[in-house]
């Protein structure tokens, strides 16, 4: 089941988030003693780690305790402009006191080999047996894709952990859909016009064809978070 929450502005959108964010760290943590998340790249994630190094929020949250990991990251060094990794770290993790950071090396020479060095750090940082995040955050393209997971790509019936997708430009790494459907809590942050259409054929067709309408945890939560724009033509 998804819940969907509409706001009008994508600032409404981060503020929302973080409000979830905070409730899993704060059941995580009481419960298992540690939150660990999968964090995203894009614009509207941007707002919502700004908005989590705000005052309100630097205080608010029990740092030590994250274990930060990536749903996905491109093939470029950690210091590029479209690396997710710098995304976060520029505006989220250099101001707060996130020590257990754990990004994937979209940077190595080799990406096959950097999707197992990957699983295996899930493996070792999440227990033994299958990882289970508590929170991962997705967005959605107006192609319906979410991490690097693209329509009518192979990586969708992998059953690994972390794959390489080296037939896309910049080449990318990437939770595969096992991973994403065995959290706890996904969150999808979506705003914009142009992802409107999408945005109905997941949610009110559940259209397979997307990769993105094919998250949806058994045993969790999967909550889409959608400005007004991206909202528009849904019931």
């Amino acid at each position: 089941m998804r819940d969907i929450i509409i706001c009008e502005t994508p600032d409404d959108v981060a503020d929302a988030a973080a409000d979830l964010i905070f409730e899993s760290q704060t059941q995580a943590i009481g419960a298992r003693g540690a939150f660990r998340i999968a964090l995203s790249g894009g614009a509207t994630p941007r707002l919502l780690y700004e908005r989590l190094a705000s005052d309100e929020w630097r205080e608010a949250m029990n740092w030590p305790e994250w274990e930060v990991f990536w749903s996905d990251e491109r093939a470029v060094p950690s210091e590029h402009k479209d690396s997710n990794y710098r995304l976060a770290h520029t505006t989220l993790l250099t101001k707060v006191d996130a020590a257990n950071v754990w990004p994937m090396r979209g940077d190595a020479s080799a990406l096959r080999e950097a999707a197992d060095e990957y699983a295996r750090t899930l493996r070792s940082r999440l227990g033994p047996g299958f990882p289970v995040f508590d929170t991962i955050l997705l967005g959605m393209g107006a192609d319906g894709h979410t991490a690097s997971l693209f329509p009518g790509h192979r990586v969708l019936d992998s059953s690994a952990l972390v794959e390489a997708v080296e037939d896309r430009t910049p080449p990318r790494l990437t939770l595969t859909l096992p991973v994403l459907n065995a959290a706890r809590q996904v969150i999808f942050l979506v705003t914009g016009a142009e992802k409107a259409e999408r945005v109905r054929d997941v949610l009110e067709h559940n259209d397979p064809r997307f990769p993105a309408a094919q998250v949806l945890p058994e045993e969790g939560t999967c909550t889409w978070i959608l400005d007004h724009e991206a909202a528009r033509l849904i019931r």
